[in-house]
Order: C-alpha cells, then structure tokens, then sequence
C-alpha cells in the first residue's frame, strides 16, 4: 500500500516581492517550476495525497503562469492551498476565482510591505473569494500567544473591517484560532526560528515530517518537512527519481524510525525550533 499523506509542499517558485525578517534566508538559487515541470511532479505526487501547498519558500502569487498550474490541478482533482502575503491578491483575484481546484488561502497579514492600501485591498478580496474559498487570516509573530502592538493594530484592523462583535474579538484575543465570517478565520501562532544545522538547539522528540507530509522545492529537491527551504536534507530529486524509491529510502527509513523514537538523526532537524509546538 502506497503511503499517503494529508498533504504536500509543492514549491512553484522560491522567488518573493518582499523580504521578511522572520522568513529564513533562502540559500537556493532564484527559480520558477515551469508547467511542464508542475505536471511531472503531480503525475508523481497525485496518489500520494489530495491536497497540495503552493509554499515552502517564495510568493506563489508571483508564479508567471499561475492560471496553468491552477488548472493542472482542476483536471487532476488536486485541491489546493495557497500561503500569501497577500500583496498580490488583488491583481490575481480573477484567476483565483476560476479555478475549483483552490480550497483554502492562508494570507500572513504580518508581512512587512510598504502598501499603503493593503489591507483593503486583502479584505476586499478575501470576502469575495470567501464564497468558494476557506480563508485564513494569520497572526504569527507572536510571543506567547500574546498580541503586542503591531498585531493589536492588525487586529483592531480586522474588527473594523468585519464589524466584529464584542464576544468574536475576545475570542480573537483570547484563542488561537476563531471563525470569524463565512469561510473565513484568524489564526494566531509564535514567531519561531527557522531550522538551521548552526542553531545549537539539540532538540529531540516527534515530528510530523514524513508522517503527515513530505515537500518539493521549485528545483526538485524533496524534502522531509515544509522548513528545510533550503534542501539541507535533500532526499531525491522528484524530476529524476520515482517518489517510491525515494520514501523507501534509507535515510528516509532512519529518520521515521528516529522520529518514532524521538530522537532526531539530522542535524537540522536537531536544530528546528518550530518542534517545540509539538512538545505542548
């Protein structure tokens, strides 16, 4: 029996229009996936999964043919989720909006733009694909679940823009996740370090790559987790490799028995911090 996983990082650029404190370096060389590259990596992926993430690294809204990956995935049936900051929303909503394929967009509302009309321009859209479309709103910069100032203002943001009642933004401050409109939610998390084999973090314990998913970044490289974005634990290429071969593999088999164990066999994977969430 084939392994499945709930879902699949699948980089299709590692390219963005921003450059975020909190978003690890990115060491790789500057790519776009091509269509033709999109489809090899479906017709390998497609049995594995339902769902795929258009995100490791990289904007994917930036992709130059983003209407072609789309409709790949609506003829293979492969829904799809989409990790923004959300600055080029507004000029994509057309092709958003015409593809079934789409089932979820996850904006990061704390992304550092110079926009001045950004989050009009982020809630005008969102309520409208919120018709079809599950959207979440994320806050992920926190210290303990707290709101400091600048998340504060992007909520009182969001109140305003919804017109949110009393019980709804205490909820908002309070939980770490709410629903706030149709198909629509906020979600709150910590800010974390990204993995990184000079970390000096030594942590042990589960973690749920290669349970729950696996990724592909934009040149091929597949990856144990949606954080090694820079390929350090480079597992196979999905263009040269069958993706069987690849899972099959020793060291893939090492770090699932490692993981089982809670023990960590990588380096990297000694030195994530965003684990620890796993340890609450």
């Amino acid at each position: 029996m084939k392994k499945r996983f709930k879902k699949i990082y699948v980089e299709i650029t590692n390219i963005c229009n921003l450059n975020c404190s909190f978003c690890g370096v990115n060491k790789k060389n500057k790519k776009e996936m091509s269509v033709n590259e999109f489809k090899i990596v479906i017709s390998k992926i497609k049995n594995y999964t339902d769902y795929i993430y258009l995100h490791v690294k990289g904007e994917a809204l930036l992709h130059s043919n983003l209407d072609e990956i789309l409709s790949v995935c609506d003829r293979e049936n492969i829904k799809v989720n989409i990790t923004t900051n959300g600055t080029l929303l507004k000029n994509n909503y057309d092709i958003l909006n015409n593809h079934k394929s789409i089932r979820q967009i996850n904006v990061s509302l704390h992304c550092e733009n110079n926009y001045s009309n950004y989050y009009n321009d982020v809630f005008e859209v969102c309520k409208k694909l919120s018709n079809n479309i599950i959207i979440s709103y994320r806050i992920w910069n926190l210290n303990n679940y707290e709101l400091d100032g600048n998340s504060t203002k992007i909520v009182d943001i969001i109140i305003n823009s919804y017109n949110l009642s009393r019980e709804i933004v205490d909820k908002i401050i309070n939980d770490v996740s709410i629903k706030i409109d149709n198909n629509t939610f906020v979600n709150k998390d910590n800010l974390f370090t990204w993995p990184n084999e000079n970390n000096n973090f030594n942590i042990d314990g589960k973690c749920y790559g290669l349970d729950t998913h696996i990724g592909i970044l934009s040149d091929g490289t597949v990856i144990p987790c949606c954080l090694d974005s820079n390929g350090e634990i480079n597992l196979g290429n999905i263009f040269e490799d069958n993706l069987d071969d690849i899972l099959n593999s020793n060291i893939v088999n090492n770090m699932i028995l490692g993981f089982k164990n809670n023990k960590s066999i990588c380096r990297l994977c000694k030195n994530c911090d965003f684990r620890k969430r796993f340890m609450r």
